[in-house]
């Protein structure tokens, strides 16, 4: 398993090993590092093997090239400040706040272990808004497993798509490798009585409405406004129900490649589904 910054005492130790266990050994990325802080690459080349040190400011900006999230961009900027340290008290200070950190996430850890499902304030955050979902199954593909893939997948910006990959760890429904993050075992399940089942039909139009304005010829949409004798719903009803189990099969035993999103509705417009209007 890679390492993260948590299994780390010193951040030049830290970005030593990520740059030599990056593609390519790394090659070219100190140039690329020194670009984005506005820097000379000899600079890096000093702070990574001498006493020099990066300043706050630029730690910030290490977080940011690394697309580190909030909790491993707090502990590298502590591991950055506990270098710089001036006086033994300090460095205690700065010790006792990564312990702090390392022992919440050991807890946490412990706690995932045993979680099979969701809280219901768990559920409230999930199905609040579309992506939390679409991040968490396009976990499942191996070639989106990184914050950036992800990103350059769903066109949403880089912290948000952090901040819904922390909220997946911190309930199980992912795991963290290193860089990259899996589905976690923690279960989903909506029963229809559920206060969420309407947030998730609703997030989920919302996006197939999306889908209709970029009008994309790969996708599919079909609406039809129709008359149909009563004893003919059910008939019509069981046909989409059983394309659903057909569709549901191949799904099933698929490889996991794109996201796809299915939504289908068969609805009455009647103000109440059992008498008529008055």
């Amino acid at each position: 398993m890679k390492k993260v910054v948590f299994d780390y005492i010193n951040y030049k130790s830290y970005l030593n090993e990520k740059i030599i266990n990056a593609p390519n050994k790394g090659r070219g990325l100190k140039l690329k590092l020194a670009k984005f802080l506005g820097c000379q690459t000899a600079y890096i080349s000093q702070v990574l093997n001498q006493s020099v040190n990066f300043s706050l400011e630029q730690a910030i900006k290490v977080n940011q090239f690394w697309s580190h999230n909030k909790e491993e961009s707090r502990f590298f900027l502590l591991l950055v400040q506990h270098e710089r340290a001036g006086t033994q008290d300090l460095r205690l200070f700065l010790e006792e706040e990564m312990n702090t950190i390392l022992q919440r996430r050991k807890n946490l850890k412990d706690r995932l272990d045993i979680k099979d499902s969701l809280n219901e304030n768990d559920q409230h955050i999930y199905y609040s808004v579309w992506y939390y979902a679409a991040i968490h199954i396009l976990l499942s593909i191996p070639d989106f497993q990184t914050p950036a893939r992800i990103c350059e997948y769903l066109g949403l910006p880089l912290k948000q798509i952090q901040e819904a990959l922390e909220f997946l760890v911190e309930t199980g429904l992912a795991i963290q490798k290193g860089n990259r993050y899996e589905i976690g075992l923690t279960r989903i399940h909506l029963d229809k009585s559920s206060i969420q089942i309407r947030r998730h039909h609703t997030n989920w139009r919302s996006q197939a409405i999306s889908s209709i304005d970029r009008n994309e010829p790969r996708d599919l949409h079909y609406s039809n406004v129709l008359s149909i004798a009563r004893n003919d719903i059910p008939k019509v009803k069981e046909i989409f129900i059983k394309a659903i189990e057909e569709a549901r099969e191949i799904i099933k035993v698929s490889p996991e490649e794109e996201v796809q999103v299915l939504t289908l509705d068969f609805f009455s417009l009647r103000n109440d589904g059992n008498l008529p209007l008055e």
